[in-house]
């Protein structure tokens, strides 16, 4: 893959983001966006903390060319495209010099404060049954390109850069994929990563008030209106009516989806507006469920997806992501034996995984993060266990959702009896100032809480302190295998791994 100078010059002021175009008539045979990763023949986006100071090391790397800010044009003789915008610079150079992969794949795009992991999974499974193994995913957990192991990668942001994004998507079309199911945190369309992408449907789980802070969103007004930029840049929309927000929701996407492109779902009897389509559980236990679809309207029984489902993952919260992933697959075209397929065998890593031991109680470990995750985990567990002390591990990451550390706090005193206090991800903060913000928040009196920032330690004593009709939550970083401090990660064995072996260790 290549591109001329002209190439990029004629992108980037297609779309308003150059500033002035080098004299420059070399060709550019790979991008990079860190200095590591350059390679003779290399276009240098210059983003982030670039330091001036690191041009000479790139370019005896190979570095040929960069796009940066005005502020780095006076500081090298490297050619360079000057852009206001270098991360949608990027963007839109990424997809032309990977051949707009994007184009041979029917995209889903998920976003939403919680939800978006374990909804991309079942779309990802049901089509996956669909397609015959013919679907990419891009997840907070993993990245597929294609069947064979070596094309699994372990993912480091929810929606990746656009660089790496784009990449990935021609090595799904290479592979011969056809559909691609993401996730697209706020952050992606707030720092560039999706420029210029569409989606050929766009799933609109929830919204609550989440990832404020300094390193993040200024406001919740910011931070709802980067969710709701799913809506300017998708050709149908799958929307929850049950939603907080719900009105401004739908008025957004009205702008810009005609009513026809816009698909509503909720929960039956519900007090929401009106829906395309409703489901209500019938079974539930602690390992999954069985719940009814049901079709209002004549748009929505074109969907024929009207029945019964088992889903293999409990909550009704679950249930809720499975009829928005199913009406999102149907209308790139899964049918419903896709659907009872994927949903009956669908796992996500980390979520909702439960250990039931022999003297200490059940043990759940998930992902759940925030206030809204944490307080719907609690209340299922209280809904589905006969639990004598609820004890939670938790704790909230350092430099970003400094929002969500009183949220947390709220669940706690809400859904616990006993709470840990830990570390995680406490990066540059100090994770003792951290549990502080959580703990001023858990304001019920007969929560007893403990402070270990040694996570293992925690769960270790949070484990052998549990009786037998005990329920202990381990809560927010289910396999993940590393802790984020001080700008390293540190090699964790991660929560899950934690939890089997102190069980296995009192079991003898």
């Amino acid at each position: 893959m290549i591109l001329t100078a002209d190439n990029i010059t004629t992108l980037l002021a297609d779309q308003d983001l150059l500033i002035s175009a080098p004299e420059f008539d070399g060709e550019i045979k790979h991008l990079a966006y860190n200095s590591k990763e350059v390679v003779p023949g290399t276009l240098l986006f210059i983003k982030g903390n670039f330091k001036p100071e690191y041009l000479d090391d790139v370019i005896k790397d190979g570095a040929i060319a960069i796009v940066a800010p005005q502020n780095f044009e006076s500081m090298t003789d490297l050619p360079t495209w000057v852009s206001d915008d270098v991360p949608a610079a990027m963007s839109i150079v990424s997809m032309a010099y990977y051949g707009y992969p994007q184009n041979d794949l029917a995209l889903i795009g998920i976003t939403g404060t919680k939800g978006k992991t374990s909804t991309a999974y079942m779309a990802y499974e049901i089509l996956r049954s669909a397609t015959h193994d013919k679907v990419a995913l891009s997840s907070t957990l993993q990245v597929i390109t294609g069947n064979e192991p070596k094309y699994h990668y372990r993912a480091h942001l929810t929606t990746p850069e656009s660089l790496d994004l784009f990449r990935w998507m021609r090595e799904a079309v290479d592979n011969g994929m056809t559909h691609m199911v993401m996730e697209v945190s706020s952050q992606a369309f707030k720092m560039r990563r999706v420029y210029g992408l569409r989606y050929n449907v766009g799933i609109f789980l929830n919204i609550s008030p989440d990832h404020i802070g300094e390193n993040e969103h200024p406001t919740f007004a910011d931070y709802l209106a980067h969710k709701m930029m799913l809506f300017d840049h998708s050709e149908q929309i799958v929307l929850n009516a049950d939603s907080d927000y719900f009105g401004t929701l739908i008025e957004h996407a009205a702008l810009n989806v005609p009513r026809d492109g816009i698909w509503l779902y909720g929960k039956e009897d519900a007090d929401s507006p009106k829906a395309d389509a409703y489901f209500e559980a019938t079974d539930t236990n602690l390992h999954g469920s069985v719940f009814n679809v049901r079709e209002v309207g004549q748009q929505a029984q074109h969907l024929h997806v009207s029945g019964e489902y088992t889903l293999d993952m409990p909550g009704d919260f679950n249930q809720s992501n499975a009829l928005a992933a199913m009406i999102a697959t149907r209308l790139v075209g899964a049918d419903a034996p896709a659907m009872v397929e994927g949903l009956k065998i669908v796992k996500v890593p980390g979520r909702m995984q439960v250990l039931n031991t022999k003297s200490h109680g059940t043990i759940y470990v998930d992902y759940a993060h925030n206030y809204a995750s944490i307080a719907a985990l609690l209340q299922f567990v209280r809904q589905n266990e006969s639990v004598n002390k609820l004890t939670v591990v938790v704790g909230a990451p350092g430099n970003k959702g400094v929002s969500r550390r009183p949220g947390i706090g709220k669940a706690v005193s809400e859904g616990a009896d006993i709470v840990y206090l830990t570390s995680d991800d406490p990066q540059y903060e100090n994770p003792d100032k951290i549990a502080d913000e959580i703990q001023a928040a858990i304001t019920n009196p007969e929560v007893t809480i403990y402070r270990q920032l040694d996570r293992t330690v925690a769960i270790t004593e949070a484990i052998k302190n549990a009786g037998p009709a005990d329920v202990v939550v381990l809560a927010a970083k289910g396999l993940d295998e590393y802790q984020k401090v001080n700008g390293v990660d540190t090699p964790y064995e991660n929560d899950w791994a934690v939890a089997q072996r102190i069980d296995s260790e009192l079991e003898f």
